[in-house]
């Protein structure tokens, strides 16, 4: 699986990087801006311990591993004040290593992605805290499928016979949801990736290896994120386009260990919910990951959508665990009669 937030930098973990900042920057408080949505230098603070057992934070490494085990620490230290309990950070190379280290109660925390909270969940009753919020002002994001300008394919139909790359196998964006849009449009049977409508079938590795493929001309199309493109260059960025995209899923998020207990849980959602874009040194920390322009309070409902479709293909078994209740459902409803 991979991250999808592309706005800067496409492989480092940047989160980390961006607390650092905010750590050192402002010495364990933040100030906030008048009428700003929140000041996390007026969130309780408990009594340290330092003899309590930690909390521990798995972080992915999409750099230097190093690195990132090193910005970790900032961060962690800038949620002890808000726990009251020393706070461990460890690095891991995937969503899947995190998974497990929860499983093992080797981790209370974790930044994974929806399938990888999913998956989690079904598994290890794990449970969702914060979503990260990006350019648009949402939790959200959706997959594109990507084409050169210049390859004569307008439309899905186009792409019969064709070769088509995705970035992995265990990914929301850059597998799932791409190949859902035609298996919607009724082009693929949701059982059946290859043969029966594309030609052939890459998994690149990931979105920046799929959207090169496709801008090099080694493949018809690619599968990804809607941030996949920045990982162009601005003049490569002119050849390709957007035929379809996917509908939105929740965005990265932050989920606990089953067992944590809630005020645990709660002290960190409010820590990092606290960080606030309108301030302009918190906003100007915030640019630097990917994008994100904060974090959202995270419910089970908002993964009701993509649970169908990580159902749909064998990624978890019970998919209404993510239901939404029959009020949330029946609004929608009436909004989508509307449009």
């Amino acid at each position: 699986m991979h991250r999808d937030r592309y706005i800067r930098s496409p492989k480092s973990h940047v989160l980390t990087v961006a607390l650092m900042g905010l750590f050192l920057m402002s010495g364990f408080g933040v100030a906030s801006s008048p009428g700003s949505k929140s000041d996390n230098s007026s969130l309780p603070k408990v009594e340290f311990d330092p003899n309590a057992d930690p909390i521990r934070i798995a972080f992915i490494s999409y750099a230097n591993p190093q690195q990132v085990a090193s910005d970790s620490e900032a961060v962690c230290r800038y949620l002890e004040p808000f726990v009251g309990v020393p706070v461990k950070g460890f690095v891991t190379m995937d969503y899947g290593s995190s998974v497990e280290a929860m499983r093992n109660e080797q981790a209370d925390l974790a930044f994974v992605d929806p399938l990888a909270f999913m998956m989690a969940h079904e598994q290890i009753g794990v449970k969702p805290l914060v979503l990260e919020i990006y350019a648009s002002g949402e939790p959200t994001y959706y997959s594109c499928i990507w084409v050169r300008k210049d390859s004569g394919i307008r439309e899905l139909k186009d792409m019969k016979d064709k070769v088509i790359s995705f970035a992995d196998q265990v990914d929301m964006s850059g597998h799932l949801m791409p190949r859902d849009i035609f298996v919607r449009e009724g082009l693929l049977p949701k059982d059946q990736l290859e043969g029966s409508f594309f030609k052939q079938v890459y998994f690149a590795g990931g979105d920046e290896q799929a959207i090169r493929a496709v801008y090099n001309g080694f493949v018809d199309a690619a599968g990804i994120s809607q941030f996949a493109y920045l990982l162009l260059r601005p003049e490569e960025r002119e050849e390709i386009t957007v035929i379809a995209r996917s509908i939105d899923s929740p965005s990265h998020l932050v989920m606990a260990r089953k067992n944590l207990s809630d005020e645990t849980c709660e002290r960190i959602s409010q820590a990092l919910l606290s960080l606030d874009p309108k301030n302009p040194t918190e906003k100007m920390l915030l640019d630097r990951l990917y994008g994100v322009q904060g974090f959202a309070e995270a419910k089970m409902s908002d993964f009701a959508d993509v649970a169908k479709i990580a159902a749909r293909y064998g990624f978890i078994r019970k998919p209404e665990a993510f239901a939404k209740p029959s009020s949330e459902s029946a609004t929608q409803e009436t909004e989508e009669d509307q449009q």
